[in-house]
């Protein structure tokens, strides 16, 4: 045995067959990289395309699932945002619509398939108009002083929405916070539409969002001493006899 390992076809064999596993190994490798792989990727963020511009989005599903195919290397450094997921809203009008989703694939990848492959979108007119700002006062001024008066700029904003939430709107208000206050002030709440009930309307736009309230106070004048009063007081004491 001994004499068979020092001999030549010892060293021969050996050479074969390690030659035999590097080939392996290359070809292996070579397989592995030229083979396409699938990979899923979850929570691709979804985006409309192509929608009226008289209408608005409402409802639509946020993200989608998809699975993608190609070599391994295609994979290799891939982040989400280079993910491109959408509907196209050309031609739909307003109501709910069920939507075939679609994507553009990067980097030689292919789509092999959606999850979900369609989602409901719900589409609304866009409505808007001027509303007349309105000012609701809480709180107390400074102790002495009086609201006087007060001015709004600008008297009106541009209340925009869609259809199902314009339609609430009844009113925009500021509220300012009195407590305190002397002289002049001038201040720039923040506004908010409001329903029949008082109950703020969200999802609309407000422009502008505040306006600049300027509000005058006077001091309060002492009520005057009635000069009867004082001709009381003289006589009372006139009437009272002396000790």
């Amino acid at each position: 045995m001994e004499k068979f390992l020092r001999s030549n076809n010892f060293a021969r064999i050996l050479a074969i067959f390690m030659a035999l596993i590097l080939w392996l190994f290359v070809t292996g490798d070579k397989i592995t990289r030229t083979t396409p792989a699938r990979q899923t990727w979850q929570d691709v963020p979804l985006r409309a395309e192509n929608l009226d511009p008289d209408y608005v989005i409402t409802d639509m599903p946020t993200s989608v699932d998809l699975t993608l195919e190609g070599l391994p290397e295609n994979f290799e450094d891939l982040t989400l945002q280079e993910l491109d997921a959408f509907v196209d809203l050309s031609g739909k009008e307003p109501g709910s619509q069920l939507v075939r989703v679609q994507s553009r694939s990067p980097r030689g990848l292919s789509v092999v398939s959606y999850e979900p492959e369609q989602v409901r979108v719900v589409i609304e007119e866009y409505l808007s108009d001027n509303f007349q700002v309105e000012i609701d006062f809480v709180g107390e001024p400074a102790d002495g002083w009086q609201l006087v008066g007060y001015t709004v700029e600008p008297e009106e904003v541009l209340i925009g929405g869609p259809e199902s939430k314009f339609a609430q709107v009844e009113r925009v208000m500021a509220i300012i916070d009195l407590s305190g206050m002397k002289y002049v002030e001038r201040v720039e709440p923040e506004l908010t539409a409001y329903d029949e009930e008082e109950t703020p309307v969200v999802n609309l736009v407000i422009d502008p969002e505040t306006v600049t309230v300027r509000v005058e106070f006077e001091r309060e004048e002492e009520p005057e001493e009635d000069p009867e009063d004082e001709n009381d007081e003289e006589t009372e004491n006139d009437e009272q006899p002396e000790a």
